[in-house]
């Protein structure tokens, strides 16, 4: 199910993972003695993409951190929050669109985030968390029918994400209170307006990276292969594209 490939990471040995099917691994990921949950079929047999689920879980059994991982893991456990989650778009003219849009997103984003060598492996973690978990808000944005409530109009979904997931966020504080600060530094600016962790720089570019990558795939699905200016009307600003000769 993968290809690694080993080498040396400062004082630790660590493999590179050239190929895996993160899917295929989601239910046979040992726990070891650390606390973990099973995937919910439940959840499985709620979304419209299964598979995208799958490739989730298994990415939140990667992560190093007991707690981090069984937060996730918990989170994924809660039906007031999971069910709608996993099948709700992103958004409803913007990017990610369709049902189940805002796992899509979510699991793409996840995917580009790229570990620095100076980072802990810590900070990963909680980068990796914070970026799975950043638009959770949205649940509470869109009405039965997926489209936008008052709410969801008039006050940004950010502000949400802390009151969806507040019993998680106090299970995880009587652990460790400094991973629940770490995690609302990545999803919200600090008071002196500056990033006091460099993760928080990467969560932001990875959630704009896969919006931006959606938005011109939809730009130019219509074109022809020789245009290479594109534009997405939607909801607030118009996005405009360029592409390479040649390019995707």
């Amino acid at each position: 199910m993968a290809t690694v490939r080993e080498r040396l990471f400062r004082d630790r040995r660590v493999l590179d993972i050239l190929t895996l099917d993160l899917a295929a691994l989601a239910n046979s990921m040992p726990s070891g003695s650390q606390p973990s949950l099973a995937l919910p079929q439940w959840l499985l047999l709620n979304t419209p993409a299964p598979i995208l689920l799958r490739e989730l879980w298994a990415q939140i059994g990667l992560v190093e951190n007991p707690w981090l991982r069984l937060f996730s893991q918990r989170i994924l456990h809660d039906p007031d929050i999971s069910l709608r989650w996993v099948s709700i778009p992103a958004s409803r003219e913007h990017h990610h669109a369709e049902p189940a849009g805002l796992l899509r997103h979510s699991l793409e984003a996840l995917r580009l985030l790229g570990k620095s060598p100076r980072m802990t492996h810590l900070e990963w973690d909680i980068a990796r968390t914070a970026l799975l978990w950043h638009d959770v808000g949205k649940i509470l944005c869109c009405s039965a029918r997926e489209r936008k409530g008052t709410e969801g109009t008039l006050v940004p979904h950010e502000t949400a994400t802390t009151e969806v997931l507040a019993p998680h966020l106090a299970w995880l504080r009587q652990r460790s209170p400094d991973l629940v600060t770490a995690l609302k530094l990545h999803w919200y600016r600090p008071r002196h307006g500056r990033p006091l962790m460099p993760g928080q720089l990467l969560v932001e570019a990875c959630d704009r990276m896969s919006a931006a990558l959606d938005n011109r795939e939809h730009a130019f699905e219509q074109q022809p292969a020789w245009r290479q200016f594109s534009r997405l009307e939607g909801a607030g600003p118009v996005s405009r594209f360029w592409r390479l000769p040649g390019g995707p």
